[in-house]
C-alpha cells in the first residue's frame, strides 16, 4: 500500500482540485492506496472544500499543532502516525500527480536496493498550463555517488547551500517507510519546515539507494499559495545546519 499525505495550511482554490485529480490518478493506477489530507493547523474551512472527497480510502486530519511551522513541506511529520502503507508520498497543497508517476516510482521501489525514488515534473501555472520541465539536469547525476547528488540537490557552492528549491526531490518523491527504522524519524525540532530536506540528505549520508525517473510525470504548480513562493530566509538557516550536519558528504574533494 502507498500512503499519500497532502499537506494543507491555507484555504485556496487549488486544494480541492489537486486532491481530486491526484485521487483520480491513484484510482487509475489500480494501486492499493490511502490518501490523507492533513490540515497543519491551517484554515478549518478547508474541510468544507474537500469533504465530498472523503471515503474509506480518503481521510481528513486536522492538527492543533503546527508541525510545518507555516511551511507546507513540514506538515508530513504530523501525519506519519496515521500512515498505513509501506510506501509514503508527501505532497503539497496545490500540486497534481499522475497515474504514471505512481506506477513508475512504485515500480522503482520494488528493487531491494532503492529506498527513495523521485521523478521530473512540469512547472505549471494556476490553470495547469505548462511552463517547462522542473529538474531535467537530475538525469545526468551518478546516483552511486552520494556526494554528487547532495551537491546538486542542495545547489552547493563551496560552503554555501542554495535556498529552497526543487532540485531537492520534494514533493515528487516516494520513499519506503522502512527508512524510519533505518535512519530514524524526520528531525522536526531542529529543521522544522525543512525537515523533509534534511531527511533526504540523511538518506544520502547513509548511502541508501536513490532512483530518478527523468520523464516529467507530475505537475508542480507555482502559485501565490506555493511554499516555494514564500521568503527563503529561514530555509537558508536550516540549509546551513544541513551542511554542518553532513559535512562528510563534501569533505576530501
Amino acid at each position: 500500500m502507498i500512503s499519500v499525505i497532502q499537506n494543507t495550511y491555507e484555504r485556496n482554490p487549488f486544494v480541492r482540485e489537486s486532491a481530486a485529480l491526484t485521487i483520480k490518478a491513484l484510482e487509475e493506477s489500480k494501486l492499493d492506496y490511502q490518501y490523507i489530507i492533513f490540515n497543519d493547523k491551517g484554515d478549518k474551512l478547508i474541510f468544507e472544500d474537500i469533504k465530498e472527497l472523503l471515503s474509506d480510502k480518503v481521510e481528513y486530519v486536522y492538527s492543533e499543532y503546527n508541525f510545518g511551522m507555516g511551511v507546507c513541506s513540514g506538515g508530513w511529520v504530523g501525519a506519519l502516525p496515521y500512515v498505513k502503507g509501506d510506501l509514503i508520498h508527501n505532497t503539497g497543497q496545490d500540486d497534481v500527480f499522475t497515474s504514471a508517476f505512481y506506477l513508475e516510482l512504485t515500480n522503482q521501489l520494488k528493487r531491494e536496493d532503492i529506498f527513495l525514488a523521485y521523478a521530473n515534473g512540469f512547472v505549471v501555472e494556476n490553470n495547469l498550463s505548462t511552463q517547462g520541465a522542473l529538474m531535467s539536469a537530475m538525469g545526468a547525476l551518478d546516483y552511486s555517488n552520494p556526494k554528487q547528488v547532495f551537491n546538486q540537490w542542495f545547489q552547493r557552492q563551496g560552503n554555501i547551500l542554495g535556498g529552497a528549491n526543487n532540485f531537492i526531490p520534494a514533493p515528487g518523491v516516494i520513499y519506503k517507510k522502512e527508512l524510519h527504522t533505518l535512519i530514524g524519524e524526520p528531525d522536526l525540532i531542529n529543521f522544522k519546515g525543512s525537515a523533509d530536506f534534511e531527511y533526504w540528505a540523511r538518506v544520502l549520508y547513509n548511502d541508501l539507494g536513490v532512483s530518478y525517473v527523468p520523464k516529467p510525470i507530475w505537475l508542480y504548480r507555482m502559485s501565490e499559495y506555493s511554499a516555494g513562493s514564500k521568503p527563503t530566509a529561514t530555509t537558508d538557516i536550516w540549509n546551513k545546519l544541513i551542511l554542518e550536519k553532513y559535512q562528510k558528504l563534501v569533505d576530501n574533494e
